[in-house]
């Protein structure tokens, strides 16, 4: 069994889902620094976009019955593997107490975008 995550103001740019709760873990698809109410860009740079796409996934795991310390996996993809820095600063902020396990690619993303980030958490 499975139950898609709908999250008002929060769309996908292709056929997918924002997220999928099964077994007692939440699936959240990857989340892009793009301001929910104008689908754009949140800025020019990766930190500004990071700092979006960061809230996108809190909204999207709370909207899964999970919360961001109870993340225990994500994938980071950077247009630009030189920002390495800016995400570990974010990364840290957004991940204080217990950071999950990660991995991080340098990929080109869709729309000119420059960060996304998806994860696994464990539902409360």
């Amino acid at each position: 069994m499975h139950e898609v995550i709908d999250v008002p103001g929060i769309k996908a740019i292709g056929p997918y889902s924002q997220a999928v709760r099964a077994n007692g873990f939440l699936f959240v698809s990857g989340q892009p620094g793009v301001v929910p109410e104008t689908g754009e860009a949140a800025g020019p740079t990766l930190e500004a976009q990071a700092r979006q796409a960061f809230e996108n996934l809190r909204r999207v795991v709370e909207a899964g019955g999970s919360g961001m310390d109870r993340v225990v996996n994500t994938t980071v993809l950077v247009a630009d593997i030189s920002q390495f820095g800016v995400v570990n600063e974010l990364f840290a902020e957004y991940f204080a107490a217990s950071p999950p396990a990660r991995m991080t690619m340098q990929v080109p993303l869709p729309k000119g975008l420059l960060f996304s980030i998806g994860c696994v958490a464990v539902v409360r």
